[in-house]
Formats: structure tokens, C-alpha cells, sequence
């Protein structure tokens, strides 16, 4: 048995004791996080990461891109693909690719008429497909085909035969006349100096219809 004075000498080195055994735990806690490396941040870490370095590489590597709203670099290559694709809007497609494609192919419909062609001061105006106008491409205008519309167009007199694309709209004359054409086109047909020739057309594809839009 200890006596009251003991007892209290007792408690106070206790609670000393656990005061100093606290304080020991608290500063190892301490030194196990100091010595841990700091956590990254999301930019760092993306920036590090091998997936980022590889896309990196990819950019550097290239042209830069364009910014926006500015045009993109119109290459060779992209122009030729577009020709292959035979984009509507295509004034540059060659006439010795719509012979390869096209001088097989039946006629889906058969039109009777005329024909007038261009007059050179148009050249390079905005057609009404958006395509500027080419004279040595092998176009034509017509009031209502689709655009892209492929046509076998023959003189009546001399049997003289050409392949066009329908690129605008026209023409507003006499209503026997149901084509324009391209100077190009006009001279495969012979008819520069004549201006106007009766012509068949043979309509060999039509171009893609715009959807209309529903009335709500």
C-alpha cells in the first residue's frame, strides 16, 4: 500500500510517462510523411505521362495545324481524292476520268434541246453550286438537276459526244434551250463558232437531293 503522498508521485510520473510516449508517436508521424515524395499534379502528370510524350511527337512532327476559321492548305493530294470521290462540286474533274466511269452506263433519262455555252468573262465567278467557274472544266447549268448530276451530252448534227457534271443553274433563255456549257465542253462538241446547237441529253446519274425540311 502506498501512502497518499506516494500515490499522488505515482499518477504524475504516469501521465508523464504517456505524455512522452504520445509526443515520441506524434513526431514519427511526422517524419514517416516528410520523407513520402509529393504527389503529382494533373498537369504534371499528364504532361509526363508516355501517352502525352507520344501525342506530342505526332504534333511536332506535322504541319501545324490551321487555326480557326482560316482554310485549310488545299494539296495536290487532297484535291485528288476529292476528284475521286467526284465531289458535286467538282469543276476539276477531268473529262478522261468521266469517259472511264461513265461511257458504259445507260441512261436513266433522255432530254431534247439545246444547247449554248459560257462566255469567258465568266470565268472564276461563283457558280450557283458555290464551285467557281472553270472554262477548260467540263461543266454544265441546268434549271433543275442536282448538282453532281453526270450527263452524256451528243450533238444532233455531226454526232460529236461529251460528259459533263451539272455545277450551276441556267439556262434563262429560250425554253428550247436546256443547256449551258462549259467552253470546254462546247468546243469537244464544235459548236464555238455556231454559239447554239441542238443536242440529246442523256442523263447517266443524278447528283444527291437536299432533304426537305418538315413544315411543324
Amino acid at each position: 500500500m502506498l501512502s497518499p503522498l506516494g500515490e499522488i508521485r505515482y499518477k504524475w510520473r504516469m501521465r508523464r510517462s504517456l505524455r512522452l510516449v504520445a509526443a515520441t508517436w506524434w513526431l514519427l508521424q511526422l517524419g514517416a510523411c516528410g520523407d513520402q515524395p509529393r504527389a503529382k499534379s494533373p498537369q504534371h502528370a499528364r504532361e509526363s505521362s508516355p501517352a502525352s510524350a507520344a501525342h506530342d511527337a505526332r504534333r511536332g512532327s506535322g504541319k501545324p495545324r490551321p487555326r480557326s476559321g482560316e482554310p485549310a492548305e488545299n494539296t495536290g493530294e487532297s484535291r485528288a481524292a476529292e476528284h475521286d470521290a467526284g465531289a458535286p462540286h467538282d469543276t476539276f474533274v477531268s473529262e478522261e476520268k468521266l469517259i472511264a466511269r461513265y461511257a458504259k452506263a445507260r441512261a436513266l433519262t433522255v432530254l431534247q434541246g439545246s444547247a449554248s455555252y459560257y462566255s469567258d468573262a465568266l470565268a472564276g465567278r461563283s457558280t450557283a453550286s458555290g464551285a467557281p467557274y472553270e472554262p477548260s472544266a467540263f461543266t454544265a447549268a441546268h434549271r433543275s438537276l442536282p448538282f453532281g448530276s453526270v450527263l452524256r451530252v451528243t450533238r444532233v448534227e455531226g454526232g460529236q459526244t461529251v460528259y459533263v457534271r451539272v455545277t450551276d443553274r441556267g439556262p434563262y433563255g429560250p425554253r428550247g434551250r436546256i443547256l449551258d456549257l462549259s467552253r470546254a465542253a462546247a468546243d469537244r462538241l464544235g459548236m464555238l463558232r455556231a454559239g447554239v446547237a441542238k443536242i440529246k441529253v442523256e442523263i447517266l446519274e443524278y447528283g444527291p437531293r437536299k432533304a426537305r425540311r418538315r413544315r411543324r
